[in-house]
């Protein structure tokens, strides 16, 4: 902890840093078990699966589903699809050992992923009470460079979330999105009035929100509120780690070794800040 206990720090020199899923929002996953061919709705996060891997990798396409995949006609390969609409290929997560452009190849070099099978984890995402800001991943099996599961991912504020960052933005802290998740800022901005569109960031890697946590601690102290292991280095990076158990996760025991304080409800961070100020 990078605050010591009983000091003090003006709110105008505070940022909070907040992960996507699990921590602001809670997230709706269908998962496709493309080698069995099963579809269900899962509340085991896409990291976790992909930790679970022995050469494991979690990539999201950068795109709007409405836009690009769902006008793509069933049969067509989804490898296919990405090269013909130039589809940016964001790696959010994988395991030690592998390159990004070791990932984006074995994505694009596979044959078994159809639009079929993207339309329908989309139609059974579509059934669940979510806001319409939606995105599409894959996790990699590097070993066999094959497809292990497809992903339609959603989301919904906690309902503690707007609450808090309004009384946040009221009280001056600096408030910051940095999600793992297809979040574009435009798209996020009209439901998170008190946070500056800028201060908005999606599709980061765990290496990428460590950055903006170091970036940040230039001008500010900074405690960032993660909830798994693609938070770890953001968490030690920062001045005070904030672990969120809102949501049920197969954690590593690492990411409860670094945190400092822990929470089971996001209204809590407030609590936490009148409590160093």
């Amino acid at each position: 902890m990078g605050v010591e206990a009983g000091a003090r720090i003006k709110i105008t020199e505070l940022a909070v840093v907040f992960d996507g899923a699990g921590v602001l929002y809670a997230p709706f996953r269908i998962i496709k078990n493309i080698e069995r061919g099963v579809t269900k709705r899962s509340r085991v996060s896409g990291i976790t699966c992909t930790a679970h891997l022995e050469r494991g990798a979690m990539a999201i396409l950068k795109t709007r589903y409405e836009e690009t995949l769902e006008k793509a006609e069933p049969s067509k390969k989804l490898s296919d699809v990405i090269r013909e609409e130039k589809i940016e290929i964001k790696v959010v997560y994988k395991k030690k050992g592998d390159s990004d452009l070791e990932v984006v190849a074995a994505i694009l070099g596979d044959k078994d992923v159809k639009l079929k099978d993207v339309h329908e984890t989309m139609s059974f995402l579509r059934k669940c009470d979510i806001l319409p800001v939606v995105g599409v991943g894959v996790i990699m099996d590097l070993a066999s460079k094959k497809t292990k599961y497809l992903i339609a991912g959603g989301i919904n504020f906690f309902p503690g979330t707007q609450n808090l960052l309004k009384q946040l933005h009221e009280m001056g802290v600096a408030i910051f999105l940095a999600s793992g998740d297809r979040i574009e800022k435009d798209e996020m901005a009209p439901y998170l009035p008190d946070m500056p569109p800028e201060n908005i960031f999606g599709m980061m890697n765990p290496e990428g929100k460590c950055k903006l946590v170091r970036k940040l601690k230039e001008q500010y102290k900074v405690i960032m509120v993660g909830d798994d292991r693609n938070d770890y280095l953001a968490m030690r990076e920062a001045d005070i780690a904030v672990l969120s158990l809102q949501e049920e996760a197969d954690r590593p025991g690492k990411i409860f070794e670094v945190a400092d304080i822990r929470i089971k409800d996001i209204g809590e961070i407030k609590e936490i800040i009148e409590e160093i100020e």
